[in-house]
């Protein structure tokens, strides 16, 4: 296949990615990622596709050094991510995983968790304005972060990373746990903070819904080779991602909140 056109001005471009686990005495070495190139335009979206094991979520945690690769470089707004403190660079490309991770204790609590040395502004009006950027009631502030539903809770840990000032979400099979009526609200929720703050978004996702609100580009991933390229917001002509699109791709099980 053709690789994905260069483009203007990207927020991430991945050269040549290639991750090996070495095998163990009798085994071979194992190839996760292999020779993946790509780049996402700032304020775009691109979103990683395939069946399970090909190498979506490594290649998510390559883009902020979560995982790091063995051959290849990544570079974040020009730079080679080898090159920034990880720690900022994991605020400014802030990943939101598919279990919401909340702690005991308030919405607040939870709002206000972030690395020593964090900048930004933490005031109680900015934590209010956060819970309605991603649609929820800014009086839940003071509520057990416990008893929200299961969309709630995903919708908040998307909050604590906007708290960041981010330039780019990564989010790893965000809806995958939860019920249809929540996964279209959590899909929403990303694609007007995309419209809104012109963010980043990489995105894993087995869910068709998501793709069409975001748009942008199609990465279709098998055994961490890059298969197909399309452009979501135009005509997808590869039967595969055709037929993700279409909803005829499996999607796992899902979970009620």
């Amino acid at each position: 296949m053709a690789a994905p056109p260069s483009l203007r001005d990207p927020l991430f471009e991945v050269e040549h990615l290639s991750l090996t686990h070495a095998g163990g005495p009798n085994h071979a070495p194992v190839s996760i990622l292999n020779d993946v190139s790509v780049e996402v335009e700032r304020g775009d979206a691109l979103v990683l596709v395939g069946p399970s094991g090909s190498g979506k979520s490594t290649l998510l945690r390559c883009l902020n050094r979560l995982v790091e690769p063995t051959a290849g470089r990544v570079r974040f707004d020009g730079r080679d991510i080898r090159s920034l403190d990880p720690r900022e660079l994991r605020r400014r490309a802030a990943l939101v995983m598919q279990t919401p991770v909340l702690f005991e204790g308030s919405v607040r609590g939870n709002l206000l968790v972030r690395p020593p040395g964090t900048s930004g502004d933490f005031s109680p009006g900015r934590l209010a304005a956060a819970l309605v950027d991603v649609g929820l009631d800014p009086e839940l502030l003071d509520r057990d972060a416990a008893t929200l539903s299961g969309g709630e809770k995903q919708r908040v840990t998307i909050a604590r990373a906007l708290l960041g000032d981010p330039q780019a979400l990564l989010l790893d099979e965000p809806t995958s746990a939860l019920d249809p009526p929540n996964v279209a609200l959590v899909a929403e929720t990303v694609s007007k903070l995309r419209e809104r703050y012109r963010l980043t978004i990489v995105a894993v996702t087995h869910q068709p819904d998501l793709v069409r609100r975001l748009g942008g580009g199609l990465l279709y991933l098998v055994s961490g080779a890059v298969l197909a390229y399309e452009r979501a917001d135009g005509t997808v002509s590869d039967s595969r991602l055709h037929a993700f699109l279409s909803g005829a791709q499996a999607s796992p099980p899902t979970r009620h909140p």
